[in-house]
């Protein structure tokens, strides 16, 4: 039980290894997410709100069409949970506690404000009663399955289903499969994930949606693993570790590259949803191996300070955002769909109101219920 700890102890003594880049505190991966919940509201607040816009500036409508990838921070983020949680796991193996120390820590992270968005969401009448109950059963990304007809729903809720999913079923896959089994599975839903979209696509399964179902999107959960698990199960050496990286973002440039040489767009038909979607993945990864590299010893410039600041606030403004878009177009309409000064301002008012909720949120609400985990004999 204590060979993964004692493993990694004597590697981060050496920096030449890999493993050194583990630190209690890894500034590169605060910076990634700091990057991905800017692309993600950048992407609800322009071309995902407005996506016919009639531009008439050639180069305001190709900066507008930049926005369109924006997405793709959530897969940015999936690829840090996929590090991080299997990371967490492998070294508290040894706890006695382990089950209950993870998922009362989870606990005490995701479900105070979750609870209170749905709240939320009910009393302001922004969601259906039955979508709401769905989304308590973490749900909220098959609510096609579960209800017919019309319903109201909220955008962000969708990801975290396939969060606390991942969550309910990886402590228990890891304790059984070990580091050699999981990175097994692992590979295999690097594999198969892929096809399954396709298929999906190509209209051989009937599953409704398909970015947003777990066994179709689990591949980009277990990119961020991989990194976990070779990192402590291999010796290799740092500029390897660096070389894997820079080679992975190739890759996927490359891939990415050739999709649009050949007219094909992620996620728009089956070799864009398959290979194409497996390709922003695959970047998401990359990076994450390059920030750990790149800030495993130097402090951040100062310029990277504020992604810093907005990774420490990601979950409650990626939870909060949307909210305020639509509390916003109630009262004030659609008129940011074929006016920019509408557009903007919408996007400035939501979002500076968004930061603010979140930030206070992280420091009034948040922060005090995650100090419980020192006082809860289950979460120590």
């Amino acid at each position: 039980m204590g060979s993964v700890a004692q493993t990694l102890t004597e590697r981060k003594r050496n920096p030449e290894l890999s493993a050194s880049v583990l630190k209690p505190h890894m500034p590169g991966i605060d910076v990634l997410r700091g990057v991905a919940i800017l692309m993600v509201i950048v992407f609800h607040g322009f071309y995902y709100s407005a996506s016919q816009f009639p531009w008439h500036n050639s180069f305001a409508k190709a900066l507008f069409q930049v926005t369109s990838g924006g997405w793709a921070g959530v897969n940015l983020f999936f690829a840090l949970s996929g590090f991080l949680i299997t990371g967490n796991l492998m070294d508290s193996e040894a706890k006695k506690n382990y089950y209950a120390r993870f998922y009362a820590r989870r606990a005490l992270r995701i479900l105070p404000i979750y609870f209170l968005i749905l709240l939320t969401l009910g009393l302001l009448h922004l969601a259906s009663p039955l979508y709401l109950l769905l989304c308590g059963f973490f749900l909220a990304n098959m609510p096609g399955i579960f209800l017919h007809g019309a319903y109201m729903s909220y955008g962000p809720l969708w990801s975290l289903a396939v969060e606390e999913q991942f969550y309910l079923v990886w402590p228990w896959l890891y304790r059984r499969l070990k580091m050699k089994g999981l990175l097994g599975l692992c590979l295999a839903m690097i594999v198969v994930c892929p096809l399954l979209r396709a298929a999906a696509l190509d209209h051989v399964l009937k599953t409704g949606e398909v970015f947003s179902k777990t066994w179709m999107i689990a591949d980009n959960l277990a990119m961020g693993a991989v990194i976990a698990i070779l990192l402590r199960m291999t010796k290799m050496k740092l500029r390897t570790f660096l070389r894997f990286g820079v080679a992975t973002v190739a890759i996927s440039a490359a891939g990415l590259a050739l999709l649009a040489a050949t007219h094909h767009l992620v996620k728009e038909d089956v070799i864009g949803g398959s290979f194409g979607y497996s390709m922003i993945e695959l970047m998401g990864a990359g990076w994450v191996i390059i920030m750990l590299y790149a800030y495993r010893q130097r402090p951040l410039q100062s310029w990277l300070k504020i992604f810093i600041f907005f990774g420490d606030i990601s979950y409650g403004l990626y939870l909060i955002h949307m909210l305020c878009l639509e509390i916003y177009d109630r009262y004030a309409g659609q008129g940011f769909r074929t006016d920019a000064g509408a557009l903007w301002t919408r996007f400035l008012i939501c979002n500076g109101i968004a930061i603010l909720l979140a930030y206070l949120s992280k420091r009034f609400f948040e922060n005090p219920i995650l100090k419980l985990k020192n006082r809860i004999p289950a979460a120590m």
